[in-house]
C-alpha cells in the first residue's frame, strides 16, 4: 500500500470503530433501560389446543401507540423470519434463532392491522399488530423507566404525578418522586414540589388505601408481524378475535398503529 494512503485508511478505520462502539453502547443502554419488561420465553405445556401456525416476518415490538420506539425484549429484539402460532390459551411469536415468546390470552388486549412501524412501511393494513400487556419488575426507578420508554416530556411529568398520588405517606411520596425524576432531570424540582404538596393528602389516604397497588406494574406494548400469505393473515385475525372478549376488538379498516 502507498504510504500516503496508510494515514487516511487508519483514520477511516478509527471512525468505523468509533461508530461501532457507539452503536454497541447505545444498544446496551437501551436494554438496561428496558430491563424491567418481563416476557415468557417459552411456550408452557398448558397452552392448550394448537389452533393455527403460519409463517411470518417478525418486524418489531414497541410501546403502545409509539410505533417508532423499538423495544429490545428477549426473543423480540431483532427482526427475522419465524412462525406465528395461535394456541387456545395464548400466542407464541417464534423468531428463528431467538427464544420463543408466549403471550397468554389474558394479556392480549386486541389484535388489528397497521401500515407502519419502526423501519417498516407496507401497504394499508399489511402488518398484523398484536396489542398486549406485559408485567414490569425491579425497583420503582426501573419500572418507571420501562413504563415511560419513548414518552414525551409531558407524558413523563404525568407519570411522575401518578406515582406521587398513589403513595401512602410522605416518605413514599418523596421516594416515588425521586425515583421517577431520575429519568427526567429537568422535572426534578417540579417533582419535589409535587411530592411536598401531595404529602398531606397521601397521609390522609394511608389508612383507607394501605393496600393500594404500586404504580407502573404493567406496560402496554405492541408487536408487529407481517404474515407472509394474505389468506393466513385473515385467518390469524379471525382466530385470535374469536378468542377475545368482543369489547376488546378494534376497528380494522384504516387502523394505524
Amino acid at each position: 500500500m502507498d504510504p500516503n494512503q496508510i494515514v487516511p485508511a487508519l483514520i477511516v478505520l478509527a471512525i468505523l470503530v468509533v461508530i461501532y462502539v457507539a452503536m454497541a453502547w447505545a444498544w446496551r443502554a437501551r436494554k438496561r433501560r428496558q430491563a424491567a419488561f418481563e416476557v415468557t420465553t417459552e411456550t408452557p405445556v398448558d397452552a392448550g389446543e394448537l389452533l393455527l401456525e403460519v409463517p411470518m416476518l417478525y418486524v418489531a415490538t414497541t410501546p403502545a401507540e409509539k410505533p417508532l420506539e423499538r423495544l429490545a425484549l428477549p426473543g423480540l429484539a431483532f427482526r427475522g423470519r419465524g412462525t406465528f402460532i395461535v394456541w387456545r390459551r395464548g400466542i407464541t411469536i417464534s423468531v428463528n434463532g431467538e427464544p420463543d415468546v408466549f403471550v397468554p390470552l389474558e394479556q392480549i388486549r386486541s389484535i388489528g392491522t397497521s401500515t407502519y412501524t419502526i423501519d417498516r412501511v407496507v401497504e394499508s393494513g399489511g402488518l398484523t399488530r398484536l396489542d398486549w400487556t406485559t408485567s414490569l419488575a425491579g425497583s420503582d426507578a426501573d419500572r418507571f423507566r420501562a413504563a415511560t420508554v419513548g414518552a414525551t416530556r409531558r407524558e413523563k411529568k404525568a407519570a411522575i404525578a401518578a406515582a406521587v398520588s398513589s403513595a401512602h405517606d410522605t416518605t413514599e411520596a418523596l421516594a416515588a418522586a425521586a425515583s421517577a425524576s431520575a429519568e427526567v432531570e429537568a422535572e426534578a424540582q417540579a417533582a419535589a414540589e409535587a411530592a411536598a404538596q401531595a404529602s398531606a393528602q397521601a397521609e390522609a389516604k394511608a389508612a383507607a388505601a394501605s393496600s393500594a397497588p404500586r404504580p407502573h406494574l404493567t406496560a402496554d406494548i405492541e408487536s408487529y408481524v407481517r404474515i407472509l400469505d394474505s389468506t393466513d393473515a385473515l385467518r390469524v385475525l379471525s382466530t385470535v378475535q374469536s378468542l377475545l372478549p368482543q369489547h376488546d376488538l378494534p376497528s380494522q379498516e384504516g387502523h394505524f398503529a
